[in-house]
């Protein structure tokens, strides 16, 4: 009877888990444009950073970029966001791609991919509000983290 009362109280917490809906571990976020305009896109700002990472990783697997080269690439943009705070979502996704151009074509259509044009998206003469600028800062240290960039 204790097992069969187990089981049917363990079944109950289960099927109420299950009926909860999952909530995006970063949006929505209140004040954040890069939550808003995730709705609006119908993607999670994970995926866009998915995207991201994917691209990287490929590139580095199949030796066409080198991991240093990666890291490097992304840690200077986000030092020069540092440095820059408070700025325009417009003046962030303008700085990765003006990065780019000062790379070789090949690694500069590479990069390109990494970026991913639906980056767009997301531009806007407002500044990077304090939510996005968190967003955007773990954004980086996941980044570094995956990538391994020690």
């Amino acid at each position: 009877m204790k097992k069969l009362t187990g089981f049917i109280l363990a079944s109950l917490f289960l099927i109420a888990c299950a009926t909860v809906p999952i909530q995006d571990p970063v949006c929505p976020q209140e004040g954040s444009w890069i939550c808003e305009k995730s709705t609006e896109l119908n993607v999670q700002p994970e995926q866009v950073y998915g995207w991201i990472y994917d691209a990287a990783a490929i590139a580095v697997i199949t030796d066409v970029i080198k991991l240093k080269e990666i890291c490097e690439f992304e840690q200077e943009i986000a030092d020069w966001y540092i440095r820059m705070y408070p700025i325009s979502y417009d003046a962030f996704i303008t700085e990765m791609f003006s990065k780019i151009s000062s790379l070789d074509p090949q690694k500069m259509m590479l990069i390109k991919n990494i970026i991913n044009r639906r980056l767009v998206a997301y531009k806007s003469p407002a500044l990077i509000s304090e939510v996005d600028d968190i967003i955007l800062r773990k954004g980086h240290v996941a980044f570094q983290r995956d990538m391994m960039c020690y």
